[in-house]
């Protein structure tokens, strides 16, 4: 027996819904498309894709649910993650992080933003959490395999999430290269990244767990 069409519309809805709230990973792509460019915001929201799929499979096998009964786990992973948020902030207010005027941006780099994206969205307990607790609400027992269905709402999700990332991080990237036409932009660019990745730190490490 397969999902019902109306299950798996109402959830896309609440996916999408979730996903158009301002929060950590919107944060993060408009901090990387402002400081680097259209493609850097994309390439994060790539990223956090990638992030959310590592979750989708713990979810699936069940290890996730180790982060709601253990305090121990939720806290390593809560400031590891906060430490990471940090460690890029600090790392924006350098001298050589104000230099944002080059006009290509290198292949490494790229690769960087995204593993960036990847590492945030992994190190944010609150991910993990909210896939435990909201999957399995529209999961149908006498619908098949749940761990199937868990897969595909899995997927639905983070595909929503893409589309609602992905254009923030291309209308931050266009207007981040607008702004880097002026040379005195570019340290004032980088510090607003700093800025907001230093937030989401602090955020990340006074998340209680709920």
């Amino acid at each position: 027996m397969l999902m019902e069409p109306s299950q798996v519309g109402i959830f896309a809805i609440s996916a999408l819904a979730l996903n158009l709230t301002p929060g950590p990973d919107m944060l993060f792509t408009t901090a990387s498309g402002l400081k680097q460019g259209p493609r850097a915001g994309v390439i994060a929201a790539l990223g956090i894709s990638a992030g959310s799929m590592v979750h989708i499979v713990l979810a699936i096998v069940g290890v996730t649910a180790i982060f709601k009964t253990s305090a121990l786990a939720f806290d390593v992973l809560r400031f590891a993650g906060a430490a990471y948020l940090l460690w890029i902030g600090i790392r924006s207010f350098s001298k050589a992080a104000g230099d944002l005027s080059r006009p290509h941006v290198k292949i490494s780099d790229h690769f960087t933003v995204f593993r960036r994206g990847m590492f945030t969205n992994i190190f944010n307990p609150k991910v993990a959490l909210f896939f435990i607790a909201f999957l399995p609400q529209f999961v149908n027992i006498s619908a098949g395999s749940i761990a199937l269905q868990i897969l595909i709402l899995g997927l639905l999700f983070n595909f929503t999430g893409l589309l609602c990332n992905g254009s923030v991080g291309l209308f931050s990237g266009g207007a981040g290269r607008i702004l880097l036409q002026r040379p005195a932009a570019a340290k004032w660019i980088s510090r607003i990244s700093g800025s907001i990745f230093i937030g989401l730190a602090v955020r990340l490490a006074l998340t209680e767990r709920t």
